[in-house]
């Protein structure tokens, strides 16, 4: 599977999350593929303004998988929050494109989790980064949605 096919999966699944949260979902970067000057992600701008960024890389991650979060990270913690929710989302959602989705550690990140590994139905690995960008109003100290449920649309 290619990087470009795995985040339009991704794109389409945060679309139909219905998230009150998410304020715009879109693409971005030039590159078709990881590893280079503009690698291709998919943006998530937040009520507060900040960005959660979901982008291809060719890092590898340092463990096979680590653990997420035993509750859902509040929103100061977008990084890990975005993780545990995309992870929560591809287990509703089970979309067939993807066989394995795994929370990641990555070298040289002080955040764990701080990625994703997806293994393809084709076999494929896509190792993708989540970052995140600072918006003009601060990150509520916690969830505002706290009675969020994944609609029935993921699962279609």
């Amino acid at each position: 599977m290619q990087v470009i096919a795995a985040l339009d999966v991704i794109e389409a699944l945060l679309r139909a999350s219905a998230h009150p949260d998410f304020q715009n979902i879109g693409r971005y970067g030039a590159d078709t593929a990881a590893g280079g000057s503009s690698p291709p992600g998919v943006k998530v701008t937040h009520q507060s303004g900040s960005a959660t960024m979901i982008w291809a890389t060719a890092a590898k991650p340092e463990a096979a998988t680590v653990a997420l979060p035993p509750e859902m990270p509040p929103p100061p913690q977008r990084v890990q929050r975005m993780v545990s929710f995309a992870v929560q989302l591809f287990d509703a959602a089970r979309p067939a494109a993807f066989t394995t989705w795994e929370p990641c550690k990555y070298p040289g990140v002080h955040i764990s989790p701080a990625g994703l590994r997806i293994t393809a139905s084709d076999g494929s690995k896509i190792h993708l980064r989540v970052t995140n960008a600072a918006g003009a109003a601060r990150e509520p100290d916690k969830d505002p949605h706290p009675d969020y449920q994944f609609p029935a649309e993921v699962r279609s």
